[in-house]
């Protein structure tokens, strides 16, 4: 038996000193306070006012110890819940424990027969859900695009009323405002069994973002407040680009990201104390040739990564961005931005790492893409997972058995580790030029869209309750009215 023996679980990255973090943390205190933000929305302003931030019209500042106490309340390890209580599929938030799935609100998709170009329309998002249900690597699940063939103010309804049917695992669901909002929310507790029950079970995750520089939009605050009252989790994630809308410099896009963060954080506390809340930030740079959001560049990963540890430093979980691409097909630029950003994702431990699926800058989702990352999600994972060191994994006395000229394969010690040891993949090909050859030469394209395809065949998610279907009916007849009714 060891004392003071020091473990490491898993392979992590880390980029930045305690003294770094300290100097970011005291850097987002001080905007929040001394700089401040615009907050349009009157409840959320006496909200913060009452609590003790300093309000004059739009503006509002926020002493740092309001900011302190708002951390202290926030939880860093909760679970949500999968709908139909399959434990494999419940998310763990914690340390060290990295998620990730598709990301929102694309317009357009790539369809997966023709492989073209398409507006994204509302069968799209049952297949998505579908084909996430069926990934062993993808952990929650999104819509990848923003539904087109429905009336414009209920895509977000009609995406999560689709979805959720199609798949157990928890959804990252976004709204407009209040009233999809509501919609969505009374679909997931009527599969949950009512509020109370919910509240014990979360099965989903509401996403709002504030706009960038320093604005907390009516929408987003309004969104944040109906999540808090239902203690429904909830992220805040604002999108700046450095050089655009926020510092060109790494550490000055991560403080900036994260005070207009921490300004949901504080109103969410200062309502639920204890409500979890996921810090956000899709940081990344406007491409000054392109003038694009680059969602393939370096710096993703790296800004990601340094707000990630700024988060954890703080104690808080972190919404996280991987697996995406400025590839317009499924192609090696694709495949390369996708699988690096995963990793690097996967070794900063971004709690939820979401937009896996992205490509076109974030304009068009991709299943095939979220497939293919899948694969580099589980490659990622193997590493992370590390190297156990114990007495039964050192196997010296193994290799004193075999000794000199030997061989492992007829070895119990093999027999029982090789299952578990190696990590097997399901689209990369290992097998001989000639076996290879044979199968009819497909490349990693051609397996990923096979995949998908084989999935969409013959994969059965569990089913919703009957409450629910019924639920989902009265949401969508209510929602047509409500956009129907005369103003």
């Amino acid at each position: 038996m060891q004392g003071n023996y020091r473990t490491n679980y898993g392979t992590r990255f880390q980029m930045l000193s305690q003294d770094q973090l300290q100097e970011l943390f005291n850097g987002v205190h001080h905007v929040l306070e001394h700089t401040g933000l615009e907050v349009h929305h009157e409840e959320a302003r006496d909200i913060l006012s009452e609590a003790g931030a300093w309000v004059d019209g739009l503006h509002v500042r926020i002493p740092s110890y309001l900011v302190k106490e708002a951390l202290q309340k926030a939880p860093r390890s909760f679970t949500i819940y999968a709908r139909d209580g399959n434990a494999k599929h419940d998310i763990r938030i914690g340390p060290g424990r990295a998620h990730f799935g598709p990301g929102p609100t694309p317009p357009n998709f790539i369809d997966v027969e023709t492989l073209e170009r398409r507006p994204y329309l509302r069968n799209d998002a049952a297949i998505v859900a579908k084909v996430c249900d069926a990934l062993p690597n993808i952990d929650f699940c999104e819509s990848l695009g923003t539904i087109n063939d429905v009336h414009h103010e209920l895509a977000a309804s009609y995406e999560f009323a689709t979805m959720f049917p199609s798949t157990s695992k928890p959804i990252v669901a976004w709204s407009y405002g209040k009233d999809d909002a509501e919609d969505i929310h009374k679909i997931a507790i009527a599969e949950a069994g009512g509020q109370k029950a919910f509240e014990l079970r979360p099965n989903y995750v509401h996403y709002c973002e504030p706009l960038s520089p320093l604005v907390s939009t009516f929408e987003a605050m309004d969104k944040l407040i109906f999540a808090a009252k239902h203690r429904v989790p909830v992220i805040f994630t604002p999108c700046p680009l450095a050089g655009g809308t926020a510092p060109i410099t790494a550490a000055g896009i991560i403080i900036q990201a994260a005070a207009e963060s921490w300004m949901g954080l504080v109103v969410a506390q200062a309502l639920k104390p204890g409500i979890p809340f996921f810090m956000g930030g899709v940081l990344s740079v406007l491409d000054m040739s392109a003038m694009i959001l680059a969602y393939g560049a370096p710096e993703l990963s790296l800004m990601m990564a340094g707000i990630t540890e700024l988060a954890h430093f703080a104690g808080l979980p972190l919404w996280q961005t991987g697996g995406c691409t400025d590839s317009k097909t499924l192609d090696e630029q694709a495949a390369l931005e996708g699988s690096l950003s995963v990793f690097f994702s996967a070794l900063s431990g971004g709690d939820l790492c979401h937009d896996v699926g992205y490509t076109e800058s974030g304009l068009t989702g991709s299943i095939l893409q979220t497939a293919m990352m899948d694969e580099a999600i589980g490659y990622a994972r193997r590493i992370t997972r590390g190297i156990e060191v114990n007495e039964d994994t050192l196997a010296v006395d193994v290799i004193h058995n075999v000794g000199p000229n030997g061989h492992y394969l007829r070895e119990e010690h093999t027999h029982r580790y090789y299952k578990n040891e190696y990590w097997y993949p399901k689209l990369c090909d290992r097998r001989n030029y000639e076996e290879w050859d044979t199968m009819g030469r497909t490349t990693m394209g051609d397996r990923v869209i096979a995949r998908v395809h084989d999935i969409l065949a013959t994969h059965q998610p569990s089913p919703i309750q009957p409450e629910t279907e019924a639920a989902i009916q009265q949401v969508l007849e209510a929602a047509e009215a409500r956009v129907q009714a005369p103003v």
